[in-house]
C-alpha cells in the first residue's frame, strides 16, 4: 500500500439550500457552477460560532495520477456527516456517518487519462435517520480529517473493506503451563485470485519504558514469521510476550502482513497492536493483567478552538501532553470515533481507552438502528487493533428521550453485533441520573456509566454517596461506574464563598475536591471519567459568561488555561512533584486577610509572604494543603510556595490589595445558589420518598396509569404532547420540562397530587 496525502489546493464552496440527494451523475454539472467559491486547505471545515452553517458543500479537485498505478482508491478518513464521492462523473462512494473512514476506487478508465477531476459533496443538513440525532455539540461539517490516495497493485488486500487496510487484528493473552502466550488473530480480506498467500511478520515495536527524551523508541525485532493462504484467518502464537500494562509499560507489536502471489509480495499491511488481559468484576472493579487498577479517567471531545473539528495532529498531541500531566490512566473518547491518531496516541501513552459511537437518541425508526449499527461496525473492525481499547460503548443518555422496550431489543442486537466481531472486550454504555435503576437500559451491557450531576443540574454534592450505595444495592451484579461528572467553570469568575452556579472557578475546584473522594470510597466502582479534560463547543449554550461553550473542561478551550481543577486532579494521579497556588486569577482582593489553597502531591508546603517566612502546612491527604488567615498589605502582595520534599519544585503569584471587590470577577444574573436550568432540574423540597412528583421521569410517570391520570388532570396539553411521544425529551424530568413552560400550570398543585401516587420504582 502507498498512501499519498491529498490535502492542498482544494476548491470549496457551499450550496446553500440544496439537498446531497441531488448529487447525481445528472445534475454534477448544474451543482460544480452554484455558490461562490474559495481556496482552501485539508482539513477542513466552514463551521465558525458566529455562522454554524449546517448545509450541502462541494470540495473539488483536479488530481494528477501516476498511469503505472494499477488500482488507486479515494481515501476518506471521516467526512461529516453524509457524503457522496465522484471521480470526473461516476459516483465511487456514498458514506453515511461524519466519524468513520470510508473509500472509494478510481475506475480504470479515469486513471488511465491520468489526470481526472475528484468532487466530494458533504452535507451536515439535519438528517433524522444518522446519528447524532441529539447531543451538546456540534455536527461540524467538512473534510476535517483530510483525504489519501492509496496505490495498490492488482493483487491486493481490500480498501474497502468498511474502510479497513483489509487486515483485521486482535489479540489475546492466553495461559499455559504457567506461562503467558500471546495469540494474534488475523483476519485477511483480498481482491487476489486463488492461491494467493499472505506472510505474517510480527515486530516488538516499543514500549513506554523505553521512552527517552519524549519519544519512544522503536524496537522492530522480529518474533515470528509465517505464511498462511489469503482466503482464510490466522492465529499466530507469542511465547511469553510483553504485556501492555497501561501506564507501567504500554508494551506494542507489530503485525505486518505481505500479500503474496506468484512469488512476489503485491501489497504489505502493518497494524500495530499489544497483548493484555482483562475483566471487570461488579464488587471489585477492573482488572489488568491480573492487577485490579481503578480507572481515574477524562472525557474529550476532539473539537479545538480556531480549528473545531478540523485539529492538526500535532495539537491533538498536545492534548495528550496534558492528559499525561494531568496523570489519567483513562481516556474516554466521547461521544463518536475519534481520528486513528487519536487510539495511536492511547496505545502509546497506556490509557484505557472507552471508545463509542454517536447514538444519543433511539427513535423507533428501522433506518436509524440500521445506522448506527453501521457506524458500530466500522468503529470495531477500523479500531480492534488497539490494546488501549477495553470497552465498545453503544450509546449515551438515550433515556433522555424515553425508556421504551423496544430500544432495549435494538440495543441487544448492537451488544450481540459486537461480541460477533469482537468477543473479549466488554460492551458498555452511559445512562442519564433519571434511568432507573431497574430499567431495561441497564440490563443489555456488560458494564454501565452513569452520568451524574449532583450540585449542578439538580441536588447537592454530597448526593452521590446515597445515589451510588442505593443503586449498587439495586443491580450488585451490574459493574457500575461514573461516566460524567462536573460543573461549568469560567476561569475569569471567581469567589470567595463559591457557590452552584456563580460559574467560578473555586466552585469548580471545590466541586471535584468533594465529590471525587467519595467515589474513591465505593470499591465497587469500577471509576470515573471526569467531564470533561476540555472545554468544547455547544450551540445551544449561552451561560458561564460565554456563548457557545460548555465549560466543564478542566482546561479551555484554547488548551492555554489549566483551571484550578486540573491541579485538583494532578494531585491525586500524578507522580511528577508539583506545588500550585489555587485561585491565582482572583488577584485583586478587597479583604485584609484571606485563606490560601495549594493543591501538591508533595507532604508538606513552605509558604514565603512578601519575601519572609510564613509556616509549614502538611497535606491533608487529599492533595491539599491550607494557609488560613494570610494577611495582605496594601498593594501587591508576593505568595510563594515551596515544597519541603523538593526545595526546587515551587509556585508563586502576587495578590493586590484593592478597596472595594472587583465587580469584574462576578457574573451578574447568574443566580449563584441555585441549580442551573439546563438539561435536567430537581428541587429537594418537591420529593417524597416513596411517591411519584415532578421530580419524575416523564416517561416513568406516562407509564404508570394513575401518575398519567394526575398529569392529564392538571397539564392537560402537556399530557397530549407527551403521549403523541418524541416530541419532548421524555427521559427529563417533569420538573425540567416544566421549567420551560409558561402556560401557567400550577406546578405545587400538581406535584401535591403526584405525591399521593405510589412510585413502585
Amino acid at each position: 500500500m502507498h498512501k499519498i496525502p491529498l490535502n492542498e489546493n482544494w476548491t470549496f464552496r457551499k450550496l446553500e439550500g440544496i439537498s446531497i440527494d441531488a448529487a447525481d451523475a445528472v445534475h454534477i454539472d448544474e451543482l460544480c457552477s452554484a455558490g461562490l467559491t474559495e481556496k482552501v486547505s485539508l482539513p477542513h471545515t466552514c463551521y465558525m460560532d458566529e455562522e454554524p452553517y449546517r448545509g450541502l458543500t462541494l470540495y473539488e479537485k483536479a488530481v494528477t495520477a501516476d498511469t503505472s498505478w494499477e488500482k488507486l482508491f479515494i481515501d476518506i478518513p471521516a467526512a461529516d456527516q453524509q457524503a457522496k464521492v465522484f471521480v470526473d462523473d461516476t459516483l465511487v462512494a456514498s458514506h453515511k456517518g461524519g466519524y468513520s473512514a470510508f473509500r472509494g476506487e478510481v475506475p480504470q478508465s479515469s486513471l488511465a487519462n491520468g489526470t481526472f477531476q475528484l468532487r466530494i459533496f458533504v452535507s451536515n443538513e439535519v438528517n433524522s435517520e444518522i446519528s447524532p440525532l441529539a447531543g451538546d455539540f456540534p455536527v461540524y461539517g467538512g473534510l476535517y480529517r483530510g483525504v489519501n490516495l492509496i496505490a495498490a497493485e492488482q493483487v491486493h488486500f481490500d480498501y474497502l473493506y468498511y474502510g479497513t487496510d483489509g487486515i483485521l487484528v486482535r489479540t489475546a493473552v492466553l495461559e499455559s503451563d504457567g506461562q503467558n502466550i500471546g495469540l494474534i488473530h488475523c483476519e485477511p480480506h483480498v481482491v487476489a485470485p486463488e492461491g494467493a498467500e499472505i506472510r505474517y511478520t510480527v515486530l516488538h515495536s516499543l514500549s513506554s519504558s523505553d521512552k527517552e527524551n519524549g519519544s519512544f523508541r522503536e524496537d522492530n525485532k522480529i518474533l515470528q514469521s509465517a505464511v498462511y493462504p489469503a482466503d482464510r484467518p490466522a492465529d499466530i502464537l507469542i511465547e511469553n510476550p510483553k504485556l501492555w500494562n497501561g501506564r507501567k509499560s504500554a508494551a506494542l507489536y507489530i503485525v505486518q502482513a505481505e500479500l503474496l502471489w506468484q512469488g512476489k509480495a503485491t501489497d504489505t499491511v502493518r497494524k500495530r497492536t499489544g497483548f493484555r488481559s482483562f475483566r471487570m468484576n461488579p464488587q471489585e472493579g477492573f482488572f489488568l493483567n491480573g492487577q485490579h487498577l481503578r480507572i481515574n479517567g477524562v472525557a474529550k471531545h476532539q473539537d479545538r478552538d480556531g480549528f473545531y473539528n478540523a485539529v492538526p495532529d500535532q495539537n491533538l498531541e498536545q492534548d495528550f501532553d496534558l492528559i499525561d500531566e494531568i496523570g489519567a490512566n483513562a481516556l474516554r473518547l466521547s461521544h463518536y470515533q475519534h481520528p486513528q491518531r487519536a487510539y495511536d496516541l492511547a496505545d502509546e501513552r497506556g490509557l484505557i481507552v472507552w471508545a463509542e459511537i454517536p447514538m444519543l437518541k433511539l427513535p423507533d425508526k428501522e433506518a436509524v438502528a440500521a445506522g448506527v449499527c453501521l457506524q458500530l461496525k466500522e468503529l470495531i473492525l477500523q479500531n480492534m487493533h488497539h490494546p488501549s481499547i477495553f470497552f465498545w460503548g453503544i450509546q449515551n443518555e438515550i433515556g433522555m428521550f424515553g425508556d421504551e422496550p423496544y430500544m432495549y431489543g435494538i440495543l441487544r442486537s448492537m451488544y450481540d453485533l459486537a461480541k460477533h466481531l469482537d468477543p473479549e472486550r466488554l460492551v458498555c454504555a452511559a445512562n442519564l441520573y433519571t434511568v432507573r435503576a431497574g430499567s431495561g437500559l441497564n440490563a443489555v451491557t456488560d458494564m454501565i456509566g452513569y452520568n451524574v450531576y449532583f450540585g449542578w443540574y439538580y441536588g447537592k454534592m454530597h448526593d452521590y454517596d446515597e445515589f451510588l450505595d442505593r443503586f449498587h444495592g439495586a443491580r450488585p451484579q451490574l459493574p457500575l461506574g461514573m461516566s460524567e461528572y462536573g460543573v461549568d467553570a469560567n476561569p475569569a469568575l471567581h469567589a470567595a464563598a463559591p457557590q452552584i452556579r456563580d460559574y467560578s472557578e473555586e466552585y469548580q475546584a471545590l466541586y471535584h475536591e468533594t465529590v471525587y473522594p467519595i467515589f474513591c470510597s465505593k470499591p465497587y466502582l469500577w471509576g470515573s471519567f471526569v467531564w470533561n479534560m476540555f472545554d468544547f463547543a455547544s450551540p445551544m449554550r449561552n451561560e458561564g459568561g460565554k456563548v457557545n461553550r460548555n465549560q466543564k473542561g478542566l482546561v479551555s478551550f484554547d488548551r492555554r488555561v489549566r483551571k484550578d481543577a486540573f491541579y485538583y486532579y494532578k494531585a491525586q494521579w500524578s507522580k511528577e512533584p508539583f506545588v500550585h497556588i489555587c485561585s491565582r486569577r482572583f488577584a485583586k482582593r478587597a479583604e485584609t486577610e484571606i485563606d490560601l489553597k495549594i493543591y501538591t502531591n508533595e507532604q508538606g508546603v513552605r509558604l514565603v509572604l512578601n519575601g519572609r517566612e510564613f509556616g509549614v502546612r502538611k497535606n491533608t491527604g487529599n492533595g491539599i494543603v491550607l494557609f488560613r488567615n494570610i494577611p495582605l498589605h496594601d498593594a501587591e502582595n508576593t505568595v510563594r510556595t515551596i515544597s519541603v520534599d523538593h526545595a526546587d519544585v515551587q509556585d508563586e503569584c502576587v495578590f493586590t490589595r484593592v478597596d472595594e471587590p472587583c465587580g469584574d470577577y462576578v457574573l451578574a444574573g447568574s443566580d449563584a445558589g441555585q441549580n442551573v436550568r439546563n438539561w435536567f432540574l430537581a428541587e429537594d423540597d418537591i420529593v417524597r420518598e416513596g411517591y411519584f412528583s415532578i421530580a419524575n421521569t416523564a416517561s416513568d410517570i406516562m407509564h404508570d396509569a394513575q401518575a398519567a391520570a394526575v398529569l392529564e388532570q392538571y397539564a392537560p396539553e402537556l399530557f397530549a404532547i407527551l403521549r403523541k411521544g418524541d416530541i419532548i425529551p421524555a427521559g427529563l424530568s417533569l420538573q425540567s420540562i416544566l421549567s420551560r413552560d409558561e402556560s401557567g400550570i400550577d406546578r405545587k398543585a400538581l406535584n401535591k397530587a403526584l405525591n399521593q401516587v405510589p412510585d413502585p420504582m
